[in-house]
C-alpha cells in the first residue's frame, strides 16, 4: 500500500496508499484444526496459496507508491540489502561497505547475481536504476527517498526551481567497475540508511532491456526482469498472479517455496470460504469473523498490532472550505474512534490521535517516540465537534456542506466507509457525505489528482524511523495530497533530515514537527492498524513486517499435513 513515500518527501509507502484489505488478506488454506495438523517434515508440494484485496498497480520500480506493488518488487528483486524479521540483511552487497573518514562516501562490493535473462547484474545497473528514479522523463512517483537519505544532489535534481533540476547524471552514485558501487551522501548517513536500500526505489534496473521494451515495459510479467528470490511467472490482471522460485538467486537455499499463488478477492466472505475449503492458507479476519474463528479454530487465529497508521486526508488544495481549521477539527472530532476499532474493525487495531505510531521506534534515550505525548493529540468528542462546526459555519458563512469521501472498494472497507460517513452526518448537522469507493489503482489516481474532499488512507513505513511518517507532509510533496503547507513544520523536518550527527537534537526536532503538524490538523488520525488473521498450522515462516515489505514469504515453508 503502500505505500508510498522528497521524503523529504515525496513519499511509499503511500502507503500508504495502503489498502485496508491488503493488511493480512494473503492466504492459503487447510480447514479445520483436526484436518490441518502438521508434522515437522517439509511438504513435497511447496505451494503457498494466498488471497489479496487488490490487483498489482504497477511492476515498474519508478512508479511504486503502494504496498502491493512494493511487495511484488521485494519478492522478485534484489538490491544492496533485504529486510527480514524487521532487520536488514546484505543482499547483493557482499557485506558492510567501505566508509570514508567523513562518513559521506560508501563503497559497496557486489556479489555475483544474474538477471532472469541470464545476464549479470552490474554496478552500472544500480547507477541506471537510481538515475532513472531521478529522471523527470521517467515520471518517478516516489523518489523523494533519495533526498530523504541525503544522496548527493538528489534534492536539487528533484527541485523544479533549482538549476540542477532533472540533471540526474549528477546524482551521487557511480560504478567504479562492474562489481563496485560508490554512493556519495551530502551528510553522514541517518540510522535507517542500510534498511532503506532494500526499498523498490533503490533496485537496479537494466537500461538495454527497458529501452528495448519501450511502452511495453512492466505491462506484463514477461516485460520485466527479475533477480530476487522469486520471479513473477504469470499475472492475470484483475484476477491474480503467480510467483515461482528463482533457481538462479544467490541465496536460493533459504527459499523453500516453489510456487506462491495470489488471487484477487475483494469480498471477505469469499476469502473466508476459500480458507475454510482449503483453497488458501491464510486469511485476514474482519470484525464479524474474529469471534467465531476464535471459538472454532483457536489455534489458527493470530493477532498483532502493527505500525501502519490510518487517517482522513483533508483536501485544502481545491476545497476552500477545508482550509478552515475549525471545519477540519469538527470532522475529526465527529468520529468515535473507539467505536470504530471495537465494533467495525475488531482486529486488534487501536484508536489513535497521532502521526507516528506507538511501539515503532525508540530514541536516543531508549524511550518510545510516543513517550513525549502518550495520548497523542485528542480530537475531542461529539460535543466538541458541534462547537467546531458552529465556529466554522460562522467563519465560512455557510449553513450546509457536502463532502465527497474517497475510499477503496471491497466489503471490509465498505463498513468503515459507512461508519465514518454516518458519524460525520450524525454529529455535524447540515453536513452530507457521498462515498466514492474505487478500485485500488483508480483510488490512487484520484488521490494524486485531488479529486476528493476527504480521503481515507494509510501509511505503511519505508524504514524504522519517525521520519518515514513525517517528511511526506512537507510542502510540495506529491504523497501529501492535502495541499497543506507550514513553514515551521518544513524547517523542523529539514533540520532533522540534515542533522544526522546530533541524534538527540534530531529526535527532538521530529517530536516538535509532529506537534506542529497536529496543531494545524491537516489530517485526522483514526487508528493504528492491528491484524487478526487465521493461518494454517502447516504454514511456517510467513511474516508481516512492521516496515518495508508488508508480507514476506521469502523464507516461508510448508510442513506435511
Amino acid at each position: 500500500m503502500k505505500r508510498a513515500k522528497a521524503k523529504w518527501s515525496l513519499v511509499l509507502s503511500f502507503v500508504l496508499a495502503i489498502s485496508l484489505v491488503l493488511a493480512a488478506c494473503g492466504g492459503s488454506g487447510s480447514s479445520s484444526s483436526d484436518k490441518s495438523k502438521s508434522s515437522n517434515k517439509l511438504a513435497k508440494d511447496q505451494t503457498l496459496n494466498l488471497a489479496i484485496g487488490a490487483d498489482i498497480p504497477t511492476l515498474d520500480p519508478t512508479q511504486v507508491t503502494d504496498t502491493v506493488s512494493n511487495n511484488v518488487v521485494a519478492m522478485t528483486m534484489a538490491g544492496l540489502t533485504r529486510m527480514h524479521n524487521n532487520k536488514y540483511e546484505w543482499d547483493l552487497a557482499t557485506g558492510k561497505p567501505e566508509v570514508s573518514a567523513d562518513k559521506k562516501v560508501y563503497t559497496f562490493k557486489l556479489r555475483d547475481q544474474n538477471w532472469s535473462d541470464g545476464k549479470p547484474v552490474t554496478a552500472q545497473d544500480f547507477v541506471y536504476g537510481w538515475q532513472r528514479q531521478n529522471d523527470p522523463a521517467a515520471k518517478p512517483a516516489y523518489n523523494f527517498l533519495f533526498a530523504s537519505v541525503g544522496i548527493l544532489n538528489a534534492a536539487k535534481i528533484q527541485n523544479p526551481d533549482d538549476p540542477m533540476y532533472g540533471k540526474f547524471q549528477n546524482l551521487g552514485v557511480k560504478a567504479l567497475d562492474d562489481k563496485t558501487l560508490q554512493v556519495t551522501l551530502e551528510r553522514p548517513a541517518p540510522p535507517f540508511f542500510y534498511s532503506l536500500l532494500s526499498q523498490a526505489q533503490f533496485m537496479p534496473q537494466r537500461a538495454d532491456f527497458i529501452k528495448a521494451q519501450g511502452k511495453k515495459y512492466a505491462q506484463s510479467a514477461e516485460n520485466v526482469l527479475y533477480n530476487g528470490p522469486f520471479v513473477l511467472d504469470s499475472w492475470k490482471k484483475g484476477s491474480g498472479w503467480t510467483y515461482k522460485k528463482n533457481g538462479d538467486y544467490w541465496n536460493k537455499a533459504k527459499t523453500k517455496l516453489n510456487t506462491v499463488n495470489f488471487q484477487v478477492v475483494k469480498e471477505t466472505s469469499t476469502a473466508i470460504n476459500l480458507y475454510k475449503t482449503n483453497k488458501i492458507d491464510e486469511v485476514g479476519l474482519t470484525a464479524e469473523y474474529v469471534d467465531s474463528f476464535k471459538k472454532s479454530n483457536p489455534k489458527e487465529v493470530q493477532s498483532a498490532v502493527s505500525s501502519p497508521t490510518w487517517f482522513l486526508r483533508f483536501n485544502q488544495k481545491t476545497n476552500k472550505n477545508l482550509k478552515n481549521i475549525n471545519l477540519r477539527k469538527a470532522i475529526g472530532a465527529a468520529i468515535d474512534r473507539e467505536g470504530l476499532v471495537k465494533t467495525i474493525l475488531n482486529n486488534g487495531s487501536v484508536a489513535s490521535n497521532y502521526v507516528v505510531p506507538a511501539h515503532f521506534v525508540t530514541g536516543p534515550d531508549g524511550k518510545d517516540f510516543r513517550a513525549a505525548s502518550p495520548d497523542g493529540f485528542p480530537a475531542g468528542d461529539a460535543a466538541a465537534a458541534k462547537d467546531y462546526w458552529n465556529k466554522a459555519k460562522e467563519e465560512l458563512g455557510i449553513s450546509k456542506l457536502h463532502l465527497n469521501f474517497l475510499s477503496q472498494d471491497g466489503s471490509n472497507t465498505q463498513q468503515l466507509n459507512q461508519y465514518v460517513a454516518n458519524q460525520i452526518k450524525k454529529n455535524l448537522p447540515g453536513v452530507t457525505v457521498t462515498i466514492n469507493s474505487q478500485p485500488f489503482a483508480n483510488y490512487l489516481k484520484l488521490t494524486d489528482e485531488f479529486k476528493f474532499d476527504i480521503q481515507f488512507g494509510g501509511w505503511f513505513p519505508d524504514y524504522q524511523d519517525p521520519m518515514t511518517f513525517l517528511d511526506m507532509w512537507t510542502t510540495d510533496q506529491p504523497m501529501s495530497t492535502t495541499g497543506w503547507s507550514n513553514k515551521k513544520f518544513d524547517n523542523l523536518v529539514k533540520t532533522a533530515s540534515e542533522g544526522t550527527a546530533d541524534y538527540s537534537k534530531r529526535w527532538n526536532d521530529m517530536i516538535q514537527a509532529e506537534k506542529t503538524m497536529m496543531a494545524d490538523y491537516p489530517i485526522a488520525p483514526l487508528y493504528q492498524e492491528g491484524h487478526t488473521w487465521a493461518q494454517k498450522p502447516y504454514v511456517k515462516g510467513l511474516s508481516f513486517p512492521s516496515y518495508g515489505a508488508e508480507t514476506d514469504f521469502s523464507q516461508a515453508y510448508l510442513l506435511e499435513h
